[in-house]
């Protein structure tokens, strides 16, 4: 029941793709660019202005109820399958925390108008982005032994999210093609580690 219920959790961070889609659809004035413009843009409630006229997301609302429903959802699925890595739960419990709790403090306080409200935003997309990437290389290192073909899979994400970290301080990439790189590495892992518990889950019922 654990692996089940478990995989489904970390299968349904296809939500926040989703979620991310719908509020980029709703995106009213210059054309959203997905390589340039920060997923926080997507949350902020006040028309922004730019040289080019006003912009603003419609479903800011969505897009922040997506950051903190996946938040917890990552964290809730970290407590049930963290019986399963025993020797590896000091690190992947308390990072996933982090990384939940920072991606709840992304949707809570959305970037916007105000010094205050962009340094808590800033607080969570930090705790958000790096306790991800640090929660995949301490995932990479609990499946290491039993599950070498995922454990791969892992570490290939883990470097991708990295490579998303230094990309978005160096520059030389569009800063919103740099941030989802770093992010959707771990919203892909989940994916596809949740059907993997999932398949497995079914072909051991078998």
């Amino acid at each position: 029941m654990r692996r089940r219920v478990g995989g489904l959790l970390l299968l349904l961070a296809l939500a926040y793709l989703l979620g991310e889609a719908w509020a980029v659809a709703g995106w009213q004035g210059r054309p959203y660019r997905w390589t340039e413009d920060a997923i926080s843009l997507l949350g902020v409630p006040e028309v922004m202005w730019s040289d080019t006229g006003p912009t603003e997301s419609t479903r800011h609302a969505a897009m922040n109820a997506t950051f903190v429903v996946s938040g917890v959802r990552v964290a809730l699925a970290a407590l049930v399958l963290a019986p399963f890595v025993p020797r590896w739960r000091w690190a992947v419990l308390p990072l996933a925390i982090v990384h939940g709790a920072g991606t709840v403090l992304v949707g809570l306080v959305p970037t916007g108008l105000t010094s205050d409200r962009a340094n808590l935003h800033g607080l969570g997309a930090l705790l958000a982005i790096g306790g991800g990437t640090a929660l995949l290389v301490a995932i990479t290192g609990a499946l290491a032994r039993r599950y070498r073909v995922l454990a791969a899979w892992t570490a290939l994400c883990a470097l991708v999210s990295c490579a998303g970290i230094a990309l978005v301080w160096t520059g030389g990439v569009g800063f919103g093609f740099a941030e989802r790189l770093a992010v959707d590495a771990v919203i892909v892992w989940q994916v596809v580690a949740g059907f993997v518990v999932l398949a497995a889950q079914a072909a051991s019922r078998d």
